[in-house]
């Protein structure tokens, strides 16, 4: 089942990018994130008010502009007017939004691409997860299949993404407060999955062997230290989301091949 990088550690995913290096989820973080001997970045997608899916994790634009404007209610050209960098540093004043199709065009042809649909509250999510599987459909041209991964909380939301679009794996994210509930899924609830993606403060030795008994992988976020990534390697996990790739490969001592 296992399925390591070939320096015999986890895959290595950069969360949201170098997200301590440049703003997260934009072109920037994920530029630097592949400076570094990575094996994939992970991504939020939602909506805008006219139906694109755009590149950013939170509900409110709080975080770049100090206001409590939901993201779902901004049409695309509004959202495109805006500065996604300089709340970050000014050096990146001026930092465009990404889109999921700009995201694809730059990107999919070079790394593994792990895209979280982002099941946010009085939104439509299931038009988003139509719209996600509808730009994956257009990938570009050389795109290797196994690049693409989708990643939820929802795991209804998966499952009509895979009813969608059965060729691309998917991922479910284990709610955090309770992880263990995953453990009483029944076993047809979870045969279309790839993997979970549990936090890493909430990973266990059951949830392990859970997941290997059904011949899912296991994913965690996000380590950003030794102690965490330690135990990411101790219970044997396929795949390292950290917010500090930089530091991650240099820790584990892991050189561009």
């Amino acid at each position: 089942m296992r399925n390591y990088a070939q320096d015999g550690v986890p895959w290595l995913v950069a969360h949201r990018g170098a997200r301590d290096e440049a703003p997260e989820n934009t072109r920037s973080a994920f530029d630097r994130a592949l400076a570094y001997p990575i094996d994939g970045i992970e991504l939020d997608v939602q909506m805008s008010a006219d139906a694109v899916p755009v590149i950013y994790h939170d509900a409110t634009l709080w975080r770049i502009m100090r206001r409590r404007r939901r993201v779902a209610k901004m049409t695309a050209p509004q959202l495109a007017e805006l500065d996604w960098g300089r709340w970050f540093h000014a050096d990146f004043t001026g930092e465009p939004l990404l889109t999921l199709e700009q995201t694809l065009s730059r990107f999919a042809t070079r790394t593994r691409l792990l895209i979280e649909i982002k099941a946010l509250p009085k939104v439509d999510n299931h038009r988003l997860t139509h719209q996600v599987v509808a730009q994956l459909a257009n990938l570009p041209h050389g795109t290797p299949p196994a690049n693409i991964f989708v990643l939820c909380f929802d795991l209804a939301l998966l499952r009509l993404a895979h009813g969608l679009a059965p060729q691309w794996r998917y991922v479910y994210n284990v709610p955090g407060r309770q992880p263990e509930t995953v453990l009483r899924l029944a076993d047809k609830e979870v045969d279309f999955l790839w993997a979970i993606d549990v936090p890493i403060g909430r990973l266990s030795q059951r949830l392990v062997d859970w997941a290997a008994d059904r011949n899912l992988r296991v994913c965690t976020y996000s380590c950003n230290t030794a102690a965490q990534v330690q135990k990411a390697l101790g219970l044997g996990v396929d795949a390292i989301l950290t917010d500090r790739p930089g530091w991650l490969t240099g820790y584990l001592g892991r050189q561009r091949g």
